[in-house]
C-alpha cells in the first residue's frame, strides 16, 4: 500500500511538474514574442526619428534656398525690364551716352547679385546632397573632416541662424577619415539640435565648439557648449532610450540614444559626457580613424 501510495504521489508530481513546465514554456514563448514586438518598435522608432531629423533638415535647407532664388529672380527681373527699356531706345534711335552708362551699371549689379545668390544656393545644394546622401546611404568612404563638419554645420544653418549663438570648428583641414560620414553626420547634428533645445534660454548667444584631433590611429573629437549645464542626476541617464527633460517640448528621449549606438556600434568608438550645471557641457568622443566593417 505504502509503494502504491508512493507510486500515486509519483505520479501527481510529474503530471504537475509537465503542465508546470508547459505553462513556463508558453509564458516564455510569449515573453519571447513581446520581447521581440518591442525591439521591432524600438527600432521603428529609432528610425523615424533618424527620418524626422533628415525631413527636418530637408524643410530648413529648402526654405533657406528660396532666399537667394528669390532674390536671384528679383535681379534677373529687373535686368530683364532695363534691358527691353534699351533696348526699345536703341531701336527708335533716342538711346543717349548717360542712358548706356546707367543700363551698364545696372547689368553689373544685377549680374553680381544674382551670380552670387545662385552660388549661394548651390553651395547650400551641395551641402545638403552629400549629407543626405551620406544619412540614406550609410555607406564607407574617405573624407577630410573638417570639411565635412562644415558642410554638415551648413545644412544645419536654417535652425543656427535663427539664435546668436557661435560655431565653431577647430581641426586639422587635412585630417582624413575612412569611415561612415552619415554616422558622423547624424552625431554632429544630434549633438547641435540636443544644445539648441536644452542647453540655452530663448534670446541668449551661447557657444558651442568642436574640435578633432588625431591621437594613436584614433581621432579625438570633442564637442562643447557653454550652456545651463545637466544636472548629476540626469547625467548618466542622457544616453537612455525615451530619457528626456523636455517631455511634452519637443523631446524624444532618442537623440542620444541614437547617438550613443552609432558612435558604439557602426563606428565602433566611444563616446563619454561630463556636465555640470551652469559650467557647459562636453561630448568626448573617441572614432577610429580607420574605422571597421560591420560585424
Amino acid at each position: 500500500e505504502s509503494e502504491e501510495t508512493i507510486r500515486r504521489m509519483n505520479e501527481g508530481l510529474e503530471l504537475r511538474v509537465r503542465e508546470r513546465t508547459s505553462q513556463l514554456e508558453a509564458a516564455n514563448a510569449e515573453l519571447k514574442s513581446t520581447l521581440e514586438q518591442l525591439t521591432r518598435a524600438h527600432k521603428q522608432l529609432v528610425e523615424s526619428e533618424k527620418m524626422a531629423s533628415l525631413g527636418g533638415l530637408v524643410a530648413g535647407v529648402a526654405h533657406e534656398i528660396n532666399t537667394p532664388v528669390g532674390i536671384g529672380v528679383t535681379a534677373a527681373s529687373h535686368l530683364e525690364a532695363k534691358t527691353q527699356e534699351i533696348l526699345g531706345e536703341y531701336r527708335a534711335g533716342g538711346l543717349k551716352r548717360a542712358r548706356l552708362e546707367e543700363y551698364l551699371g545696372v547689368c553689373d549689379e544685377s549680374t553680381r547679385m544674382i551670380l552670387s545668390n545662385l552660388k549661394r544656393a548651390a553651395e547650400l545644394i551641395r551641402s545638403f546632397k552629400q549629407v543626405a546622401v551620406d544619412r540614406s546611404t550609410e555607406e564607407r568612404r574617405s573624407f577630410k573632416l573638417h570639411g565635412y563638419l562644415d558642410e554638415v554645420l551648413l545644412s544645419l544653418r536654417p535652425h543656427l541662424k535663427k539664435t546668436e549663438h557661435a560655431v565653431t570648428i577647430d581641426c586639422d583641414p587635412e585630417l582624413t577619415m575612412d569611415s561612415y560620414p552619415g554616422a558622423l553626420s547624424q552625431i554632429i547634428t544630434n549633438l547641435v539640435m540636443n544644445s539648441l533645445m536644452h542647453a540655452f534660454d530663448p534670446g541668449e548667444a551661447g557657444r558651442i565648439g568642436i574640435s578633432a584631433e588625431l591621437t594613436e590611429g584614433q581621432v579625438r573629437l570633442i564637442y562643447v557648449d557653454n550652456g545651463k549645464g545637466i544636472a548629476a542626476e540626469h547625467l548618466d541617464k542622457i544616453f537612455e532610450p525615451f530619457y528626456t527633460t523636455r517631455r511634452g517640448r519637443g523631446g524624444t528621449g532618442l537623440g542620444l540614444h541614437i547617438l550613443y549606438n552609432l558612435v558604439t556600434q557602426q563606428l565602433h568608438g566611444t563616446v563619454r559626457c561630463e556636465s555640470a550645471p551652469g559650467q557647459g557641457t562636453t561630448f568626448t568622443l573617441l572614432l577610429p580613424q580607420g574605422g571597421r566593417e560591420h560585424t
